[in-house]
């Protein structure tokens, strides 16, 4: 198939490139290389680089997905049979600092995304979503049937985007698969989460603050939701929203410890959880290995020190973060 995705040379999706590549299909990226005013260049550009040579993709056409003459070339240009979109912001904090362009990007965007793919005759859209449109988690393990309840912008408009696939459907027969990853870590990827923040710390300042040491998060490796979206986008499952997550919460000051032991002499600082993010902990993914025949396997034993000797070999950060 011709599969176009946006935000193709991002975290997620440079790796659902690569895998798509892998399997014979014709990869098409759209990104605008985007920096959210949080990413120096010295980290960015050598990350992104590292991206596009794991994506691997056919065609990349670089502009933003709220420019509406851009994408309609690029649709009538590729000729797309399946569209991933995860051409977005990457987390809540960005969004409520850029709330203007975080509203193009996330929900004007998105409209105007899944007219194209009516006009173009898209077969299926593949939308990503959060754990974070369930709010403050009521049950301890809420699968797809909860429903969602989010109490931050970033969440709101992942659910909005949701809530706008099923109208689309609705009206216009617009097959789509909605995806629901939480707590994402891996290489490569910017210092921008929870884990890629604390090994900077521990590094940097040998001293990592846990907010909320008895918080869990579903710690999602990107290689196992990178699978998922895969295999969203290629089965014939079809009008569905799936958990997509490694399924085991874990608190949060047991990532802090496998990163104290890989490192060594760390300090580890307890606060009380930013009340700015809702409380999360494991999802119920059961549906997603059901239905898309994928068992996540990575745990952050496994994840973290892995991460970290990424990170240890990149020169820029040794040479901007001294450590």
């Amino acid at each position: 198939m011709n599969i176009l995705i946006l935000g193709g040379h991002g975290f997620i999706g440079s790796r659902v490139s690569q895998r798509l590549k892998k399997q014979g299909h014709t990869v098409g990226v759209v990104d605008c290389y985007h920096q959210y005013n949080a990413f120096p260049d010295w980290e960015y550009f050598p990350i992104l680089d590292l991206r596009k040579t794991i994506a691997a993709n056919d065609r990349t056409f670089v502009g933003r997905i709220e420019d509406k003459q851009f994408m309609e070339k690029t649709f009538a240009e590729f000729r797309p049979e399946s569209v991933v979109h995860l051409g977005t912001y990457p987390n809540a904090k960005m969004v409520q600092n850029n709330i203007d362009d975080a509203t193009g990007n996330m929900i004007t965007a998105t409209a105007n995304i899944l007219d194209l793919c009516v006009k173009h005759r898209v077969r299926k859209i593949v939308f990503s979503s959060s754990s974070m449109v369930y709010g403050d988690f009521k049950e301890q393990i809420p699968d797809e049937t909860v429903t969602p309840n989010p109490n931050t912008l970033y969440g709101s408009y992942k659910y909005q985007g949701e809530l706008m696939c099923k109208v689309w459907r609705r009206l216009h027969g617009l097959n789509y698969v909605i995806m629901r990853p939480s707590a994402l870590y891996g290489c490569p990827d910017m210092i921008v989460r929870v884990i890629s923040q604390l090994v900077k710390n521990a590094l940097t300042r040998r001293e990592m603050t846990v907010q909320g040491p008895d918080n869990k998060l579903d710690f999602s490796h990107v290689e196992d939701v990178a699978e998922y979206f895969v295999r969203a986008t290629l089965s014939d499952v079809v009008d569905e929203v799936f958990n997509c997550t490694r399924g085991r919460g874990r608190r949060i000051i047991e990532a802090a410890e496998i990163i104290q032991s890989k490192i060594g002499v760390v300090k580890i600082v307890t606060k009380p959880h930013d009340e700015f993010y809702p409380n999360r902990d494991t999802l119920n993914s059961d549906k997603a290995v059901n239905l898309l025949g994928f068992q996540p396997l990575i745990d952050i034993e496994q994840g973290i020190p892995e991460y970290i000797d990424w990170f240890l070999k990149q020169r820029f950060y040794r040479d901007n973060l001294n450590f």
